[in-house]
């Protein structure tokens, strides 16, 4: 089943899942991925941290959240592989960290949970595409120009 998760969601998904999130600029996508049970989950971030917001639009929120649903369907931290995608300045002409704090609190919440992050496709000024294959673990990125 192909499942498009939009900006501040994630999804969770199985063996026969795809993954997508279009539209990736400063926001960023992390995927996780425990290739013993092909179980994955994607999230589509907008935020660095949570401060006092509690929903999925924050990275770090996100990430929790996705590690405590791919544990309860028996997915195991210590197999588990991240990857990142976006943190692009999509307008030049202005000045912002944002994206930056993204990607470092993404960073810094994966080295917390003890996942490693594998791959990443990060900055630039383009925006991107994102399909995740569950079933093999691939994660697909299409540049926008």
């Amino acid at each position: 089943m192909n499942i498009e998760v939009y900006m501040g969601k994630i999804a969770i998904g199985e063996e026969r899942d795809i993954l997508g999130a279009l539209g990736i600029g400063s926001c960023i996508v992390v995927t996780l991925y425990d290739s013993n049970e092909k179980k994955g989950a994607l999230a589509h971030a907008m935020l660095p941290s949570r401060n006092n917001g509690s929903d999925n639009r924050y990275v770090d929120v996100a990430i929790e959240n996705m590690l405590d649903n791919l544990e309860s369907m028996g997915a195991r931290r210590q197999n588990m592989e991240a990857k990142m995608i976006g943190g692009a300045n999509m307008f030049g002409f202005i000045e912002s960290n944002l994206a930056n704090e993204i990607v470092s609190c993404a960073r810094e919440t994966l080295i917390k949970e003890g996942v490693n992050l594998i791959g990443e496709v990060i900055g630039g000024s383009q925006g991107r595409s994102v399909e995740f294959d569950v079933s093999s673990g691939i994660v697909t990125v299409k540049v926008k120009f």
